[in-house]
């Protein structure tokens, strides 16, 4: 495939004149490496709406069928997750733990558990997802364990940085918003780290700087993938929870077919 762009060319006199690009492509390529026009992969095989469509049209017409599998999975993980939260200031003084280190702590044994369905290993567009293939993905526990460690680990800094928690100092207001932005920031670009521990077998320091390097032209996609996911779920638990029966699983068919989209640019290698 040729590019299509236009780039300056000099003329014989020195003049610079807008001649058609013409560059043969790399098929992976997302921008032309010699005028910088955007091949379209960005809008087209990489864009958020689309792999949302094209997600959401497989899955449609097979929702009912993963309707067991949600309510295993939010009564079992993320149902936890929220009665924690809630009473995370009770339980935090009966345990005679700070707050902040309680939450964390709690979210360290079950955030794991939600991660689960990532180590599946049958395609969504095979078959649904059962129950039974949730306790057979259960030995990637511990990968997901040390991928939340090293999430809290950063989240951690960033409120020791930026609120000056632990060294009793007091720090600009300013830093605050800052590690607002920087959280959304680092929950958008590594999101498919925990697919790339999975299927690639990477350690966790190598998934999350792949991630980071894939992200360089991807990342507003990346955070459109996660908006759209963000608020279907607050919709769906809007409606007296009803709703996280189809938006859960989706989410992870989503988040699944994005890291696929991804790879297959080679944006991981």
């Amino acid at each position: 495939m040729k590019c299509n762009g236009m780039r300056k060319e000099k003329t014989k006199n020195g003049r610079k004149i807008d001649v058609k690009c013409n560059n043969e492509l790399d098929k992976h390529a997302l921008f032309c490496n010699v005028c910088g026009q955007p091949t379209g992969a960005l809008s087209g095989k990489l864009s958020a709406k689309l792999n949302h469509n094209e997600v959401w049209e497989k899955f449609k017409p097979i929702k009912s069928q993963y309707y067991s599998f949600s309510i295993f999975i939010i009564l079992t993980s993320f149902l936890l997750i929220g009665l924690g939260i809630y009473f995370r200031m009770e339980l935090a003084e009966s345990f005679k733990l700070d707050h902040y280190v309680f939450t964390n702590l709690m979210l360290l044994i079950l955030v794991p558990f939600t991660l689960i369905p990532f180590g599946f290993k049958e395609n969504f567009t095979d078959e649904p997802f059962r129950i039974s293939m949730y306790f057979q993905a259960l030995k990637n526990y511990p990968k997901f364990f040390l991928f939340v460690l090293v999430n809290i680990l950063y989240f951690l800094l960033l409120k020791i940085l930026c609120t000056g928690y632990i060294l009793g100092i007091t720090v600009d207001p300013i830093l605050h918003p800052v590690r607002f932005i920087l959280v959304l920031y680092w929950i958008v670009i590594t999101f498919p780290a925990v697919l790339l521990i999975i299927r690639k077998k990477m350690n966790i320091i190598k998934a999350v700087i792949s991630c980071y390097k894939a992200s360089a032209e991807t990342r507003w996609q990346q955070s459109f993938v996660m908006f759209r996911l963000f608020v279907m779920n607050i919709i769906g638990a809007a409606f007296a929870g009803l709703g996280l029966l189809v938006t859960i699983p989706y989410s992870y068919i989503l988040i699944e077919k994005y890291y696929k989209s991804l790879d297959e640019f080679e944006l991981f290698d």
